[in-house]
């Protein structure tokens, strides 16, 4: 935690306050942290710091300081005026606009918005010299007001063969978990609770998500272990109450009767009957219960509930099923005449800085070279795939050639949207017919292409295309198919995510017949920004699996054949 000297600052001493005040102080408070305080209320708040020192000792608390400072060290706040409509940056390709041509040497007019640094610094001054790196973190800016937050209660670490009845259908493996019902019809799901304990199901089994801290078993059977830090945990079961006291223990639900069984594995649980003594289980110990009758069972029986052994076991067994079945369907993709790259991404022996075009026949000069990536596992424990964090790593390939459509493809695993504009492809430079694709900040798949504009050829004519948000702090950490076509016939844009459609639209700026170009190119980064660029860094913080560019806009159905063919699950 970090400290400062003089925290009081030097501005108004103001030992004593009107008690009855500090409700209203730190209301408004609250109001500021969270970015919702209003102009008036800000200067309230204001003259409430300056004259008392209780205020002052209120706010101090309710922030962190050490880690602001550790966010905020590289800001340079460029103060400006209070901007009470929020507005928020709309530079480069996030509008279509028209863009200078590099070649001209135009340079593109940063727009910048700021709200509320010079109010949000001076009332931190208040509080000491140092602490008006504040105004980075607490500036009122909507990005800030509309920030996410992950309202989960646990998250899927292991789904194996699962069919869920439930209203989403489509969980996977790195799936985040909210309050509310898990229907299993068959398969296994493992649960990972915020609170730190585990939870194994075994379809057919209903679980409700009650909380980090609680979950009711409905029917079915499951398996639970609770480290020490998650003590406490409750698992309802009809009629009674589990307290996990850091343990192993199972538990199965007959649903047409309502009975329910509790086998201790290990540790202590104290079960309440509902109207019931409580009764203490320790390891090897179990309880039978129906209506009012509550008997203890002669014996446990571990094997009769999955384990994690098992479960790891089961996993490993599936992987490798599915990853035979794609490298089988991958020898026909291989063949497919429409592609112009296809980087299944698959070390190449002792020279592993390369990555194999794996088109037949292969053209070697669509190879591509690694810079900084490394290799790591990909959708399979068996499979490669590269991993990008740091601003220099890159593919680097070239892709000559006209062409009248596209198809962009690839496997992604998002860890975090650290840039304004996240890069998948992206050209060199960005001259006219250069596609560029790559993920916005706020979870958007951002499609663009520009040429010229006819009457004023220095001028290119931006066309950009934005999916709604399909990347959110619930579904990052995951593998997804991406993909988009276009086709110069049409103008249509269409984006897709794990083989379904998101978004369909043509450009208003968009005419017929234009080439589609490439040449040098790069996927996960950006190898030549536009001159004075004011977004140049834009690398990929994830891992990428199986990159393909086809010279054709493939149909729905089959993106949709291609996914289910290559997908981890």
């Amino acid at each position: 935690m970090a400290t400062f000297g003089n925290s009081d600052g030097g501005n108004g001493g103001g030992g004593g306050c009107n008690p009855g005040k500090l409700p209203e102080a730190s209301r408004l408070i609250g109001e500021w942290l969270s970015g919702s305080i209003t102009p008036a209320d800000f200067d309230l708040l204001q003259t409430m710091l300056q004259d008392c020192s209780e205020v002052r000792r209120m706010l101090r608390e309710e922030v962190n300081l050490e880690q602001v400072l550790r966010e905020n060290a590289s800001v340079t706040a460029d103060l400006k005026a209070w901007n009470p409509e929020g507005l928020p940056d709309h530079e480069g390709e996030g509008e279509a606009a028209a863009i200078p041509f590099p070649d001209q040497g135009t340079k593109a007019r940063a727009k910048k918005y700021w709200i509320s640094w010079a109010a949000a610094a001076s009332m931190a001054v208040l509080l000491s010299a140092g602490t008006f790196l504040w105004g980075g973190r607490h500036a009122l800016s909507k990005d800030l007001v509309q920030e996410e937050t992950n309202r989960g209660c646990a998250i899927l670490t292991h789904v194996v063969n699962a069919e869920w009845l439930d209203d989403d259908n489509s969980r996977r493996t790195g799936d985040t978990v909210n309050s509310g019902m898990l229907k299993l019809a068959c398969g296994f799901a493992q649960v990972e609770f915020f609170s730190g304990a585990t939870l194994l199901m075994e379809g057919d089994a209903e679980l409700e998500i009650v909380s980090p801290w609680e979950a009711i078993c409905h029917s079915g059977k499951v398996r639970v272990r609770v480290p020490p830090p998650a003590r406490g945990f409750l698992l309802h079961a009809p009629g009674m109450k589990l307290v996990d006291l850091g343990t192993e223990f199972g538990v199965q639900v007959n649903p047409e009767d309502l009975s329910s069984e509790v086998h201790v594995f290990e540790g202590e649980v104290e079960a309440h009957p509902t109207n019931q003594d409580l009764i203490s289980l320790k390891q090897g110990m179990g309880l039978y219960k129906e209506g009012n009758k509550v008997a203890p069972l002669p014996g446990v029986r571990p094997d009769d509930f999955m384990g994690m052994e098992r479960l790891d076991a089961i996993t490993a067994t599936r992987a490798k099923a599915r990853y035979d079945a794609w490298a089988t369907w991958k020898k026909d993709m291989c063949g497919d005449e429409r592609l112009v790259v296809y980087f299944p991404f698959e070390r190449q022996g002792k020279w592993q800085r390369m990555i194999g075009n794996g088109c037949n026949p292969c053209n070697p000069d669509r190879n591509g070279g690694v810079v900084g990536a490394r290799w790591t596992q990909g959708r399979w424990p068996m499979k490669d795939a590269l991993e990008f964090k740091r601003p220099g790593d890159r593919v680097r390939l070239r892709i000559d050639g006209e062409y009248e459509a596209l198809t962009l493809t690839c496997w992604v695993k998002v860890d975090g949207l650290d840039r304004k504009f996240n890069a998948l492809l992206l050209t060199d430079g960005y001259d006219a017919g250069e596609p560029h694709w790559q993920i916005t900040q706020d979870g958007k798949l951002m499609f663009s292409i520009a040429y010229p504009d006819e009457e004023h050829p220095e001028v290119k004519r931006n066309q950009v295309h934005l999916s709604p948000v399909v990347f959110n702090r619930s579904n990052i950490g995951r593998w997804h198919q991406l993909a988009v076509t276009y086709d110069n016939c049409s103008g249509e844009v269409i984006q897709f995510v794990d083989g379904k459609e998101v978004s369909r639209e043509v450009s208003p700026l968009y005419q017929p017949g234009r080439k589609i170009v490439y040449g040098a190119c790069e996927l996960g980064n950006w190898g030549l920004p536009l001159q004075d660029h004011q977004f140049p860094v834009r690398n990929l913080n994830g891992c990428m699996d199986e990159f393909a560019i086809y010279q054709i806009a493939l149909a729905g159905d089959e993106l949709k054949k291609i996914y289910e063919a290559s997908k981890p699950e």
